[in-house]
């Protein structure tokens, strides 16, 4: 249990630092997430990009 809370965390940060910050550049210059999968193919399942896209709309409407 413990083990694979950390192999997440650890997927997921790997995941933000390798993609995270062109997403938000993306969404910050109006790209939703189909747009995104459409255009760039990242290496990302659609679920990973559209909670990314969320996330990120969230945190900038607070």
């Amino acid at each position: 249990m413990e083990n694979s809370y950390f192999n997440e965390a650890l997927s997921n940060f790997a995941k933000d630092f390798a993609y995270g910050g062109a997403i938000r550049h993306l969404v910050d210059k109006g790209y939703t997430a189909d747009r995104i999968i459409r255009e760039f193919h990242y290496p990302l399942s659609r679920e990973t990009i559209e909670k990314m896209v969320a996330d990120y709309q969230k945190g900038k409407d607070a």
